[in-house]
């Protein structure tokens, strides 16, 4: 079985259409689990509410954006917590990968995550749009799939046959 933990960068595809967002449509077509940090919740409101502030997008669209997007938390996801263990883990990978504060803590998130899944057997999969979180995860071992990547679609295939 595949978890499918998904940065703010990749999950915002889901509900402004952009490069790579048929890639998230596909993954959300599957059953499989997926887990976001708490983090990212705020992080999304923030891009849609810093969206709405600049006037690219009205009140009522931005109501009816965050609302999918929480009923979809709630109904599907699984939510990873934000607490003083992460955060000292994140600053570890702070200073390893010299990567932003919120792609640290994504980072460490998605570290705790694969951890917790070895036992079961699970793959743990990361769907981030950010380069440099990507590239650091991959040295840290966590596969990962960047929704704006070409091969995208096919590198999907491969970790869920």
């Amino acid at each position: 079985m595949v978890t499918f933990y998904f940065d703010t960068s990749a999950i915002v595809k889901r509900y402004r259409k952009e490069i790579g967002s048929e890639v998230l449509d596909k993954i959300f077509e599957r059953k499989d689990a997926f887990t976001i940090s708490f983090w990212s919740v705020l992080e999304f409101i923030v891009t849609f509410s810093t969206r709405m502030r600049r006037g690219d997008l009205s009140r009522d669209a931005f109501n009816v954006v965050v609302s999918r997007f929480l009923k979809d938390v709630l109904d599907r996801f699984a939510i990873t917590t934000v607490n003083d263990e992460l955060v000292a883990s994140a600053t570890l990978l702070a200073v390893k990968h010299a990567l932003p504060s919120a792609d640290c803590l994504q980072l460490a998130s998605a570290i705790n995550l694969k951890r917790s899944l070895k036992p079961m057997k699970e793959e743990l999969i990361l769907i981030c749009s950010d380069k440099e979180l990507c590239r650091a995860a991959e040295k840290e071992g966590i596969e990962f799939i960047d929704p704006e990547q070409e091969n995208a679609l096919e590198k999907l295939s491969k970790f869920i046959t």
